[in-house]
């Protein structure tokens, strides 16, 4: 059986043919953090002095320029691999200022290698002299799917830097589930083709019908690039339809021949039609699921709808409706925190687990009807199966009752919660406690009682990223 290459050994490989700086692409958290830790461990593969001197000055300069806390960044488990050897892990289970810390190093050429997740291809432009790629899948919520072409070509793409080198390597290293086969086909492959993420959600749609009526929602979604790309592909549909229609008259089939072509005819023109008027059957099940949850009043928004609208996240029916329900009134700030994060986390990530309840059974009845109600509305962009995570309540509890991000980071060591996980998990209710606190007009208690909780979970190291996308905005 094929074994999976070592970091150590793609390390030395490429720095004795001149190149690095590499980013690594793996599978999985897990694997970078491995690679990191065990390449940390290796003492052949550590830096002179001279370059971990200029590399913990950087780090200085950085955490200065960005007003980081440079003891969060100390008391990472991985800094003191990351000064040694000049790798770095970089992932989603991260905390942002970590990432942010990496990249900037990376961009300065400091680090040897970047071990990175595809996240890093997607969402972050920064190159690299050399990319190597180890699997021709990708792990998602759903398990593995092979690579596109168009993220193959994103990962690829970062090889060379513009101004520094004259040619970018992209290096195969597969391991013992890569077929080098699959990437080479991947890799012949022409992009995908462009599509749109729009559609009619609710919160969309209630937006848009404080200053809009229906009538000109109908134009603006028939206008939109979905349904562009919708009609042509029923055109397209609508074409191979005919030639198979052409070919029934031109050509002497015999009768069970005939009969399945005149099937697939049909089924292709029922689907060139549904394809043509997609986005409109969408926008017609977001009208038709909030009247019947009374946000509407024929087309126009009701009362309930108004103040609503002011929501603007993809929680706003569950929020509304519990809202509506009563769940919220007369809450303090940290139980208000701890209910809006219960549906705020998402049920696939690990969060920090007690035996005792942080949320009463009779809240959690409560709120379990009312993402029932909202799941079976049948509007698009709901999610059906949501929720209420007592560990996610839990983790954002224990947040503010913290003194600090260290004491925080300990327990969420020893309980295996990935530190970006937490963070997201934090910043996600934050998102929502703060469109809560724009309904001063209709429900003033609970807008003070939100802005109190989002003032008492967003405080460093969250609030650092705000510094930095402020400091990259000037």
């Amino acid at each position: 059986m094929r074994r999976d290459i070592p970091l150590s050994d793609i390390l030395v490989e490429l720095e004795r043919d001149n190149m690095l700086p590499a980013l690594v692409f793996r599978t999985s958290r897990s694997q970078c953090d491995s690679d990191a830790m065990r390449i940390a461990s290796n003492e052949r593969l550590h830096l002179p002095a001279e370059r971990q001197r200029v590399l913990r000055t950087y780090v200085h300069e950085v955490a200065e320029k960005y007003d980081m806390d440079l003891e969060l960044i100390r008391t990472n488990p991985q800094y003191q691999g990351l000064l040694l050897t000049g790798v770095g892990a970089h992932h989603a289970g991260q905390l942002l200022t970590w990432r942010l810390l990496l990249e900037e190093l990376m961009a300065e050429g400091l680090l040897r290698v970047m071990v990175a997740t595809g996240t890093v291809a997607a969402g972050v432009d920064f190159p690299a002299r050399t990319v190597v790629i180890t699997a021709h899948s990708r792990r998602g919520s759903e398990g593995f799917t092979t690579l596109s072409a168009a993220e193959f070509q994103q990962m690829s793409g970062r090889a060379g830097r513009r101004g520094r080198d004259t040619v970018g390597f992209c290096v195969v290293a597969p391991n013992p589930f890569c077929d080098a086969r699959q990437l080479l086909k991947v890799a012949k492959r022409k992009p995908e083709p462009l599509s749109s993420a729009y559609f009619p959600s609710p919160s969309t749609v209630l937006n848009l019908l404080r200053y809009r009526n229906v009538d000109d929602l109908r134009y603006t979604v028939e206008r939109s690039l979905a349904a562009f790309i919708d009609r042509r592909r029923g055109v397209e549909l609508s074409q191979e339809a005919q030639e198979i229609e052409d070919e029934l008259e031109d050509s002497a089939l015999n009768e069970r021949e005939a009969k399945r072509l005149r099937k697939r005819a049909r089924r292709l023109k029922r689907q060139a039609e549904q394809a043509g008027s997609q986005q409109l059957a969408l926008l017609d099940a977001a009208l038709d699921g909030l009247r019947e949850l009374g946000y509407l009043e024929g087309d126009t928004l009701s009362e309930k709808g108004y103040w609503a609208a002011n929501l603007c996240t993809s929680l706003v029916l569950e929020l509304a409706e519990t809202i509506e329900d009563g769940v919220f009134d007369a809450r303090s700030a940290e139980d208000l925190a701890a209910l809006v994060a219960s549906v705020a986390g998402d049920s696939y990530r690990t969060y920090l687990k007690t035996k005792k309840s942080v949320i009463e059974e009779k809240d959690v009845e409560r709120i379990s009807a009312v993402l029932r109600r909202v799941g079976e509305s049948g509007m698009p962009g709901v999610v059906e199966d949501r929720q209420v995570l007592q560990s996610a309540a839990f983790t954002v509890i224990t947040w503010m009752q913290a003194e600090n991000w260290q004491e925080f980071r300990g327990l969420l060591l020893l309980s295996g919660v990935a530190e970006g996980d937490a963070a997201r998990l934090i910043t996600q209710t934050a998102d929502h406690l703060n469109q809560l606190t724009r309904l001063m007009d209709t429900h003033r208690d609970l807008a003070f009682r939100a802005e109190e909780a989002k003032r008492r979970i967003l405080r460093p190291p969250l609030t650092e990223a705000m510094n930095v996308e402020a400091i990259e905005g000037s």
